[in-house]
């Protein structure tokens, strides 16, 4: 579930399947916190968090899946093992629970649920583009037709578009792809180094990029930038929640916010020459703070803070989070543009700022509701009969 993905399953903690208090609200506070970045309080770093909270919060439902699925694999081998010693080293079938039956219903619920939405949208806005913007998406459209816009920000154009923001979504995918075969390969036991070994090649790419000067508009989309927060997302997934404890004590917790806040108005202290801290320093201070919030919250889940975030509204801004975040910055844009702002904050003595972000919500969240509702909802229930017939070509009895 990263604002993705546990919006229609059961959030989970560890590798068990029951509801994680707060998850829900929290991934729909970051949707909403992205919007405003993008409209009432631009020149912050808040957007930018929110996306990073974004993968930790992927990174830990989507490995959460992910373990689950390789402990069956062990589970059923060890079944095999020992009633037929020797057979699953010399070739018996592994029934269903094999590492590629796994990885094929992995990446056929993935595609469910990510590209339905994704290409409605990417379709509408190409008219809005060809209309509005002389074919600006257009002419980068193979880009984004194969998840791969991340790269042509980081390396190609080195700029920001009508429909850039969703490299956040191509980093995803490109973590599904690396990731998925790894957990399943890798035996159990070995799964936190795993995490940790990715965190730590992710955060030396970066520091690598750095050193030969790389911009920030590369480095913040490069696959190895979202890697980190989602390598520790993993790490909380396969942490017992007892062990998290120490992170949910008020003061550290006050600190963690502090840290937060301090990164959020970062671009500010830049921009004034108070502070200048190398960006892959941002980056690792950024997924440790995030992170222990993250942990906060799934070891303390009957806090006010959490039962908050379980009230309806920020868990309706998480159901819809995923279009949410697809459709708003291309509206913003269009309401910068033509929507006639600055006449209308000359006019009503308010300013364009506020504007803006209200209107943008007025018009986005009916979008992105109706897009839960028609689009993402239709598919996501063909996600369960997908699974079924594959377990069943599996041999596995329904």
């Amino acid at each position: 579930m990263s604002w993705i993905d546990g919006m229609t399953q059961p959030s989970a903690g560890q590798t068990g399947d029951r509801h994680v208090p707060g998850l829900d609200g929290l991934r729909g506070l970051a949707a909403f916190m992205v919007v405003v970045s993008h409209t009432l309080i631009p020149g912050t770093d808040i957007g930018g968090l929110s996306v990073f909270l974004f993968f930790i919060l992927s990174g830990y439902l989507i490995t959460r899946i992910l373990i689950r699925s390789r402990e069956k694999i062990e589970m059923h081998r060890a079944t095999i093992t020992s009633a037929f010693p020797g057979r699953v080293e010399a070739g018996f079938p592994s029934g269903h629970a094999t590492i590629w039956s796994e990885l094929k219903r992995f990446w056929i619920n993935r595609a469910l649920r990510i590209f339905p939405a994704y290409y409605v949208w990417l379709g509408f806005f190409l008219v809005v583009d060809h209309i509005y913007y002389q074919d600006q998406t257009i002419n980068h459209l193979i880009w984004y037709l194969f998840y791969v816009q991340n790269f042509l920000v980081a390396f190609v154009t080195h700029t920001w578009e009508d429909f850039t923001h969703t490299w956040s979504l191509a980093v995803e995918q490109q973590f599904y792809v690396f990731f998925a075969p790894l957990v399943l390969l890798v035996a159990s036991r070995r799964h936190v180094a795993l995490f940790v070994a990715t965190a730590v090649l992710a955060l030396v790419v970066d520091t690598v990029l750095m050193l030969k000067g790389a911009e920030m508009v590369t480095l913040y989309p490069v696959p190895a930038t979202g890697f980190i927060f989602m390598a520790a997302g993993a790490v909380l997934a396969k942490t017992p929640v007892e062990r998290l404890a120490g992170f949910a004590h008020p003061a550290l917790v006050v600190g963690y916010l502090i840290v937060v806040g301090l990164l959020a108005a970062y671009p500010w202290f830049e921009r004034n020459d108070i502070a200048h801290v190398p960006y892959v320093l941002l980056i690792a201070l950024s997924a440790a703070s995030l992170a222990a919030l993250m942990a906060a919250i799934l070891a303390a889940p009957d806090t006010w803070p959490v039962r908050l975030l379980e009230t309806s509204l920020p868990r309706l801004f998480g159901r819809i989070s995923y279009a949410l975040y697809i459709i708003h910055l291309p509206v913003s844009l269009w309401m910068w543009d033509f929507g006639g702002m600055d006449d209308l904050a000359t006019l009503t003595h308010i300013p364009a700022e506020i504007i803006c972000f209200v209107a943008v919500l007025a018009v986005s969240v009916p979008l992105a509701l109706l897009s839960y509702r028609f689009v993402e909802k239709p598919c996501l229930d063909l996600k369960r009969p997908a699974a079924r017939s594959d377990l069943s070509k599996s041999g596995v009895p329904l």
